[in-house]
This record gives C-alpha cells, sequence and structure tokens, in this order.
C-alpha cells in the first residue's frame, strides 16, 4: 500500500509470501508504487520498519533507501469491544 498525501509518499505493508521471497516480486511491486507516487509530483518517499527487521532494512537499502535519522512516535488508542 502507498499513497501522496500532498507532501510525502509513504510506503505501508509491503509484503511478499516467505515462498516467494528472493524473486524480484518485492523490488517490482516497489517499482511499480514508486513510478505511481512519483507521476504526482511526489519529492520523496517514506516508509518505517521496526529497526530489528534487518532482513527488510537490508532490503530497502539494497534499492536505495537510507535511514533519514528520524525518530519515529506513535501512540496507541485501545478501545473497548
Amino acid at each position: 500500500m502507498g499513497g501522496y498525501e500532498g507532501h510525502r509518499g509513504w510506503i505501508n505493508y509491503l509484503a511478499v509470501s516467505p515462498d516467494h521471497q528472493r524473486k524480484g516480486y518485492g523490488q517490482a511491486i516497489m517499482k511499480e508504487v514508486e513510478l505511481s507516487i512519483t507521476a504526482k509530483g511526489c519529492p520523496k518517499i517514506n516508509l518505517q520498519v521496526r529497526n530489528t527487521n534487518q532482513t527488510v532494512i537490508e532490503f530497502y537499502k539494497a534499492i536505495g533507501y537510507g535511514n533519514d535519522d528520524v525518530v519515529g512516535l506513535g501512540k496507541r488508542f485501545e478501545h473497548d469491544s
């Protein structure tokens, strides 16, 4: 899932089944999402990866993404069902 909110593009939830990893599918998906987002005039795409997920970090580094040296903050809201 990817999108552009007028300031930055965001990529969320890229996933490839373990049985199909290392076959170029992740790179192909990323290329298409990048093309779609940048065609809208987006100057930069952001994404977030848990710092413990080194395999995924290495994947993104291999396709040109780098550490922006920022702190991601979040706030969870628990809702009663």
